[in-house]
Parts: structure tokens; sequence; C-alpha cells
């Protein structure tokens, strides 16, 4: 397989680790034999060093090769070690809210993390944005799904306009609006009780039990320039995924 710079090909890593992988399903490299070194590889496919390490690191992770200080890189199996993942098209898919389902904007306003919002945020104390609220409700019979406060870089604070006008996810106005785009998705969930406010928004008595899911998006540099937290009622959320034994891919998102 030939390593390309096509904008629209996988990395450049991914590349050369699958051309090795098969070169070692195939027989080339046969186990126990010793790979070429770092430099060869950089020769023979004219790719950097760092791509040439980023792709035997994937091969090492998959238990294809062993390295051996001073010994160099030694073909370990023929058989990868699989893992379970979730596959993924799109960022959408790991929250799949109701079709019929829209969110109202309420209120937006700037805000500088505290303590506390900095651990919820994972983001340094004092960081500076734009907090917008809203709640999602089902469109036929405006029944509250959930309390949503996305924070958005202040930059971005434009994309509050579009909420309720646009069926596109929050983070999807921003890369189209902005040229942003993401690199990966953190998320975490944890248990809660509703508060007063929420408890009013989304219809439900407070102190009524919650699942909170937070999602930060991290675009170029890995800089997260959204994070939703999403207060959900007990009663009001179900979640499922699937998970299937293989490689990850980059025709996809992958949990794991």
């Amino acid at each position: 397989m030939p390593v390309t710079k096509d904008k629209d090909a996988k990395p450049r890593y991914r590349q050369l680790a699958e051309t090795l992988m098969e070169d070692i399903r195939s027989g080339r490299l046969a186990v126990g034999e010793r790979m070429p070194g770092e430099l060869e590889l950089v020769e023979q496919y004219q790719v950097s060093r760092h791509t040439v390490r980023e792709s035997l690191r994937v091969l090492q992770e998959l238990g294809l090769i062993q390295r051996h200080q001073g010994l160099g890189t030694v073909v370990r199996s023929n058989e990868a070690n699989r893992s379970y993942v979730q596959l993924m098209h799109s960022p959408a898919e790991l929250m799949q809210y109701p079709e019929n389902s829209r969110l109202s904007l309420v209120e937006t306003e700037p805000v500088r993390t505290s303590r506390s919002l900095a651990r919820l945020l994972k983001c340094p104390v004092g960081s500076e944005w734009t907090r917008i609220g809203a709640v999602r409700k089902l469109a036929e019979t405006g029944l509250p799904i959930c309390w949503t406060d996305i924070y958005v870089l202040p930059e971005y604070a434009g994309v509050a306009r579009k909420i309720g006008r646009s069926r596109r996810p929050v983070y999807e106005i921003i890369e189209r609006t902005f040229d942003e785009k993401i690199e990966s998705v953190e998320v975490d969930f944890r248990a809660s009780a509703v508060d007063e406010k929420v408890a009013a928004a989304v219809d439900v008595e407070p102190g009524t039990s919650s699942l909170i899911l937070v999602r930060r998006y991290l675009g170029r540099g890995q800089r997260q320039f959204e994070i939703s937290v999403s207060e959900h009622p007990a009663d009001r959320f179900e979640f499922s995924l699937t998970l299937k034994r293989g490689w990850h891919s980059d025709s996809g998102w992958t949990e794991g």
C-alpha cells in the first residue's frame, strides 16, 4: 500500500502500519524475524521518523511486534490483538436524541470558571466561556427531555442565535460557521439530583434523580472549543451501545 499525502487519505502512520501489517500477515515479515530499522523504513517509504514511530507503536499495541532495547524490533505474532470498539460515523451518534426533539434557547451569558466549574469542564480556573442555557423538548408534546448548558469559546458565541433554527448539533454549526474541526470528543457520565432551576425547566420535582452527560469537543491542537453539560431526569434517559471486535478505523469514530 503506498503512503500518500492525499488530504482525504488515512493518516500516513496508519497507511504505513497497515502496509507493515500486511507484510506480517503474508509472511514477508516472518514471526521471529527482525524488522528493518527506523531509518530504513523512513527511506523505503519516504515518510518522517515520527510517522515510522507512530506506526510501530500501533503494531506493538496490537501485539504484532516487540521492541527490544539494543536488539531492534522483532515480529512477535501474525495475529493482532483485537479490542472491543463502538464504530460511529459522527459524534452525533454518541448521543442520539429523538429526531422530533429540538433545543430551545433560554439564556446566554459570559462566564469565568470558578474552581468547581473548572473541575467539571476540565479547564483552568478563570477560563472565559460563553454559557448557553437551553432545554430540549419533544416537538409534538413539548415534553422536556433535558436541560443543557453549552459552553463555547467567546469567539463562537454567535452560535446561540442559531439554536432552535437549525437541526444541526451545536458542534456542527461551529465547524461549518467558524471552520473548526473536531479531533476528539471526551465523554463523562455521572449521577446527580435535579436542582430547583433545572427542575422548573424540565417540569420535575427538585431532588429528582438525574444523569448528567458531559461532552467535551476538542479541535485543532486538542483545544476545547465546546463543552455541553446535559442533565436528564432519570425516567427520560436511556442509553445503549453495541461493541464489535475489531481494530480502530479512521472511516468513523470509535469508543474504546
